[in-house]
Order: C-alpha cells, then structure tokens, then sequence
C-alpha cells in the first residue's frame, strides 16, 4: 500500500497523467480488498477521471469498481464523494469533481 501512495506521489510530481491515474486504480481496488470503502472511493474516483481524460480505456476498470462500490454503499458513495470535495478539487479542479457522476453514467450507459 506504501509504495502505491508513493508511486501516486511521484507520478504527481512528474506530471504524468498516465502513471497518476494507473497508481490510483491500483490504489482504489487494494483498498477495496482491505474494506477501506472511503480511500477505495476518492482514490477510484480521481483515477477514473484522469485515465478517461487521456483518452485511457482502462478508466473503464476502475469505473466498474466504482459502479460497484456506489451499489454497495447507496446513498453513502455520494456523502464520500462530498467529504472527498476538497482533497479531490487541488487534483481535477471543481469541472473534473462535477464531472464523475457524469462518468459512472457514461460507464453503466457502455455496458
């Protein structure tokens, strides 16, 4: 778990989305498997969104754990989601933030 929240970190540091975006996928499914719902949330979220705005197609993953987590967790995903504002806003800005339900439905409307 270290390594992957340091990969983020240096991923961050030298800009590229890619990495950014792979290190929080890989993130947001080990903290599924340890049962930490909200890390799984915001890291799952903010990785989604950068793989899909490079035009990743391995966005698609981690939105199928998010479409999972979000059916799990009712109503609580989006409480998550809006503690989660002000760590996620710095990394994607307030259009990227508004933009994630908009993909969690663009994933479900895909299937």
């Amino acid at each position: 778990m270290l390594y992957l929240a340091g990969g983020w970190q240096a991923a961050q540091y030298s800009g590229d989305l890619y990495l950014q975006g792979l290190n929080l996928a890989y993130l947001a499914q080990a903290y599924y498997n340890l049962q930490n719902l909200e890390k799984a949330v915001f890291a799952g979220c903010l990785g989604m969104y950068l793989l899909e705005q490079i035009g990743s197609n391995e966005w698609r993953q981690t939105a199928g754990l998010m479409v999972v987590l979000k059916g799990q967790l009712g109503e609580d995903f989006n409480e998550i989601l809006e503690q989660k504002r002000s760590e996620i806003l710095p990394v994607i800005g307030v259009d990227g933030y508004d933009y994630i339900p908009a993909l969690l439905v663009k994933y479900q409307q895909s299937l």
